[in-house]
């Protein structure tokens, strides 16, 4: 597949040339249809057309000189822009890994996880044709706060940091292999606004962050995550990142945004990349 698509960019690389170069060569026939021009001779560098010194011709219009030098000129900017495409392209195709490491739109919040806790679960897996290793998974949460002051809005955002998740590195990622990320969803969390931050999701949000004492008129927490490692086919390294929305609060109605309950038990390979996103509502008691 490596092979065959380096084959075919070449190409229409080296046809992309063959045109550029014939349609100026025609232009300079045209141009200039006297001169008895010589492809060989005229064609004589890979970015730029030579006249003979000896050319039976003599350019006694500015016209005939004119077009002669624009099409000269369209040929090199013809050659300048065919070069930087195809290298965006090799650049996109072969250097930079277009890496299908899929996390779940939604995420979960589990009790069944662990037994001691509740976590909020994201699943993840690589539908890339290679395996990814030496995996880092980086988590902080995003609080925003809306204050009404003086009858104005006044929005406030914030990131703490967390550290009670799973997993932090993975060392190979296999393919199609389902993971799940697992974030402590009873824990403090602190920043250097506020040094003790409840993360409950499920309850009502009762502090604030930017006013000691009030409560916000609307508070939305999101999970960012944030994925880097390097594609064991090319060696090169990737960056995924994802938001994860948790809960959201208008007043003293509150949403949780995450499924309650766990997510479906799934293969070790699973083909469908739609799997990720299945749960299983919490089993009544």
């Amino acid at each position: 597949m490596f092979q065959r698509d380096f084959y075919k960019i070449t190409a229409v690389y080296t046809l992309g040339i063959i045109v550029t170069f014939g349609i100026c060569w025609i232009l300079l026939l045209m141009a200039i249809p006297d001169s008895k021009l010589d492809i060989i001779t005229t064609l004589t560098t890979a970015f730029g057309v030579n006249l003979p010194n000896d050319m039976p011709i003599d350019l006694n219009t500015n016209f005939r000189t004119g077009a002669v030098v624009l099409i000269i000129s369209l040929l090199s900017i013809g050659l300048v822009i065919l070069n930087v495409f195809f290298s965006a392209i090799i650049t996109a195709r072969f250097i930079r890994p277009r890496v299908a490491l899929l996390l779940s739109s939604r995420g979960v919040l589990s009790t069944t996880w662990n037994a001691t806790w509740p976590y909020a679960l994201v699943r993840m897996a690589n539908f890339y044709r290679a395996d990814l290793v030496n995996v880092e998974v980086d988590i902080s949460l995003l609080v925003e706060e809306t204050h009404m002051v003086d009858g104005k809005p006044d929005m406030f955002r914030t990131y703490f940091p967390v550290e009670q998740y799973t997993p932090k590195r993975i060392l190979i990622m296999e393919q199609r292999m389902p993971w799940s990320i697992a974030v402590h969803a009873e824990c403090i969390l602190s920043n250097s606004r506020a040094p003790r931050y409840p993360f409950r999701p499920g309850r009502a949000i009762v502090d604030s962050i930017a006013r000691a004492g009030m409560v916000p008129v609307h508070v939305k927490r999101t999970l960012q995550i944030l994925i880097q490692g390097t594609d064991a086919r090319t060696y090169s390294s990737f960056v995924v990142h994802q938001n994860v929305v948790v809960d959201e609060q208008n007043g003293k109605d509150y949403v949780l945004h995450l499924h309650k309950g766990s997510f479906k038990s799934l293969p070790l390979r699973i083909l469908d990349a739609a799997d990720i996103e299945k749960f299983a509502e919490p089993s009544a008691t």
